[in-house]
């Protein structure tokens, strides 16, 4: 398995998360300093300003600089499958993508901990104490299979506007990339931990389309080409 990744994109991600997390501090700082009663409206907008940067600079850290982060997982967990697999990480309108013989596949990876269910249409997450942290920048669970449609919607149209003669077949899975989440599915909703990526894309996919050697090679010039030009 071949993995590219933009390592200058994500570089520019750790200096965002550093930036916001620098003027989430300072302007809570300020806004302590000068909580005095002539001056307390400026102690609010400053206490305003630095809760917003502290969120936003411990989202970007908490996506793209704590380790372990979603590429080097997803990476480690697909480092065995053989050449036909290439995965991209994020150059295109999605984050995570894997081709190979199935044809495009979105990994929408999940960093949460704890007892993860999937049942009866609904997801259930405890997470005991860390729930704690989602007012700090860490995200919620949500609901990954809608997050997942748009996610291979949006690749759809991509690669059918790129390439429309050819219907290249578009699917994706919800992977948890912690290891200490406890998973459980009931339901056709496709959702693996990172230690079952790689079995899921050998043998999660058969019985759909594949592409043929020409096709694959075909799709992964257009890939490498929209790269180079970006």
């Amino acid at each position: 398995m071949e993995n590219i990744v933009n390592e200058p994109f994500l570089a520019k991600r750790t200096k965002y998360a550093k930036y916001a997390s620098y003027v989430g501090f300072g302007a809570l700082l300020i806004g302590l300093l000068t909580a005095r009663p002539e001056m307390m409206w400026l102690a609010y907008v400053m206490l305003m300003i630095g809760l917003v940067a502290a969120s936003i600079g411990s989202f970007l850290a908490n996506r793209y600089v704590k380790e372990p982060r979603a590429d080097k997982v997803l990476a480690d967990a697909l480092e065995n499958l053989d050449k036909r697999y290439v995965l991209y990480q994020y150059h295109f309108p999605t984050s995570h993508l894997l081709l190979s013989h199935f044809g495009l596949t979105v990994l929408d990876p999940y960093a949460q901990a704890g007892e993860i269910t999937y049942s009866g249409g609904r997801w259930r997450h405890k997470a005991g104490i860390r729930k704690v942290m989602q007012f700090f920048g860490d995200p919620a669970l949500g609901k990954p299979e809608q997050e997942l449609q748009r996610e291979t919607e949006r690749i759809k149209k991509w690669i059918d506007e790129s390439l429309p003669e050819e219907n290249i077949p578009v699917n994706g899975v919800i992977v948890f990339t912690n290891p200490n989440a406890r998973l459980t599915v009931e339901g056709d909703v496709r959702a693996v931990n990172a230690d079952g990526l790689a079995a899921f894309m050998k043998d999660g996919l058969k019985g759909g389309a594949v592409l043929t050697t020409s096709m694959q090679k075909q799709l992964r010039k257009m890939l490498d080409d929209a790269i180079s030009a970006s």
